[in-house]
C-alpha cells in the first residue's frame, strides 16, 4: 500500500507549481537550481509513494492532473507562509513591530514615569506597541519572576536575580488639611501624626509607611485603608484624617491639602526591571536599550 504518512518534499511540490505554471520540466529545474533527471526521478518518486498520477504525460506543454495542482497549491502555500515569515522577521530586526509587555504599579508611574518615557519611545519606534500591565504593588515583582511582564516599574524591589535601571528617586510626604494646626510646619514628625486618625495608603509605599513611624517608635492610630489617592485627599480635605503617601503618587492638583516633608525623610526609589536573562523578544530587548539610553 502506498504511504502517505511522511513529510512532502517541497522541493518537488515547488517544482509542480513551476511546471503548472510553465509546462516545462527544465524550467522548474532551472528556477531550482537542480537538474531536469533529479526533477524527473523526484516526480516519478511521488507518483509511485501516492499511487497516482501528477503530470498528464504526452500534452504540449506539459500538464498537471487534478491530484498535481492540489500538491502545487500546496507549494503555493508554503511559499506565501514562508515570505510572510521573512517580511515578519525582516520587520522584527529593523524594530518597525513588535509587542513589548510593561508592568506597571500605578499613581506615581502614571503621573510621572510613563507619558515621558512612552511618548519618547513610541516617537523613535512607532511600529513596535507598548501594552501597559497594572498590577497591585505586592503582585507585580511576582508577575515579573514568573514571565507575566517583559519588564516591570517597582519600588524598591528585591534586586538579586533582577537587571535594574534608576528612573527617579521618591519619598513619602505628610498629607493634612489646608487649616490643618500642622500645615505650618516646615516638616513633620512621626509623633506629631499620631494625634490624629490615620488614613494608611494601601499601595506598595505602605510598607515603607509603617517602617517609618516604627523606627521613630510611633504607631499612628488607623481609622481608614485606602487604596486610591485621590480617595485618600479627599478623606483629608474632608478633615477626616491625615496622611503618608509617595510624593509622585500626588497628582498636580491637590486643592484643600497642604504636603509637608517628612522628618527624618522616607526616600524610595523607581526603577525599571527584568529578569536577568534572554529577553522573550527582539521588542523587549529594543525598548530595554531605549530606556538604558534615555534615563541614564
Amino acid at each position: 500500500m502506498p504511504s502517505d504518512s511522511q513529510d512532502l518534499p517541497l522541493a518537488m511540490v515547488r517544482a509542480l507549481r513551476i511546471i503548472e505554471e510553465t509546462g516545462s520540466v527544465s524550467e522548474a529545474a532551472r528556477a531550482l537550481g537542480i537538474s531536469q533527471p533529479a526533477v524527473s526521478k523526484g516526480i516519478a518518486q511521488l507518483e509511485k509513494r501516492f499511487g497516482l498520477d501528477l503530470l498528464v504525460r504526452g500534452a504540449r506543454p506539459l500538464g498537471l492532473t487534478e491530484e498535481g495542482q492540489a500538491l502545487a497549491a500546496f507549494a503555493r502555500q508554503a511559499d506565501l507562509l514562508q515570505d510572510k515569515a521573512l517580511r515578519h522577521l525582516q520587520d522584527v530586526r529593523r524594530d518597525k513591530i513588535g509587542t513589548v509587555r510593561l508592568g506597571s504599579f500605578g499613581s506615581s508611574a502614571s503621573f510621572h514615569i510613563l507619558p515621558r518615557l512612552l511618548g519618547a519611545f513610541g516617537r523613535k519606534f512607532p511600529g513596535i506597541n507598548v501594552e501597559i500591565l497594572e498590577f497591585p504593588d505586592a503582585d507585580l515583582e511576582t508577575v515579573l519572576r514568573n514571565g507575566g511582564v517583559d519588564a516591570a516599574i517597582l519600588a524598591d524591589p528585591h534586586k538579586e536575580d533582577l537587571d535594574i535601571l534608576p528612573l527617579v528617586s521618591d519619598e513619602l510626604v505628610a498629607l493634612v488639611r489646608e487649616d490643618h494646626r500642622l500645615s505650618v510646619r516646615p516638616m513633620v514628625r512621626a509623633e506629631d501624626l499620631c494625634h490624629d486618625p490615620f488614613i494608611l495608603t494601601k499601595g506598595g509605599s505602605a510598607p515603607l509607611v509603617e517602617r517609618w513611624f516604627a523606627a521613630a517608635g510611633q504607631t499612628p492610630k488607623v481609622a481608614h485603608t485606602i487604596v486610591q489617592v485621590n480617595s485618600i485627599l479627599a478623606l483629608v480635605k474632608a478633615g477626616l484624617g491625615v496622611s503618608i503617601i509617595a510624593k509622585l503618587a500626588l497628582p498636580s492638583e491637590s486643592a484643600g491639602v497642604k504636603v509637608l516633608p517628612l522628618t527624618p525623610t522616607a526616600p524610595r526609589s523607581i526603577i525599571l526591571a527584568r529578569i536577568d536573562k534572554a529577553p522573550r523578544s527582539r521588542a523587549a530587548q529594543t525598548f530595554w536599550q531605549f530606556c538604558e539610553s534615555t534615563w541614564t
